[in-house]
């Protein structure tokens, strides 16, 4: 599982049968480092491509898994996937710090 952010939007019209219906979002690994005034979320410049069936949107902090992981929902099973957005992040604490907080 890895943190990631939602920076965008992948469109595919022509595409094999079982995807069809499926929203792909573009997101980008981030990684938690320690500074002198305390943890920061910093991009890694990694992308992964990912199936959302949850409705994340672009900005929001998410939970992706890759591989077979992937497939091990029943929504995802039967697809050809790699990557699953399985949650939407509200909030991430550091050593009791909040690092992250999702605007409600």
């Amino acid at each position: 599982m890895v943190l990631a952010k939602v920076i965008g939007e992948i469109v595919s019209t022509a595409k094999v049968d079982r995807l069809v219906g499926q929203k792909f979002l573009i997101t980008e690994v981030q990684r938690i480092e320690h500074e002198s005034d305390g943890e920061k979320i910093i991009p890694t410049g990694t992308t992964i491509v990912a199936n959302d069936p949850i409705g994340a949107g672009r900005g929001e902090y998410v939970l992706v898994v890759q591989g077979s992981s992937a497939r091990m929902t029943d929504l995802t099973a039967s697809l050809p996937t790699d990557g699953l957005i399985i949650g939407i992040i509200d909030t991430i604490n550091v050593e009791s710090k909040c690092v992250y907080r999702k605007d409600v």
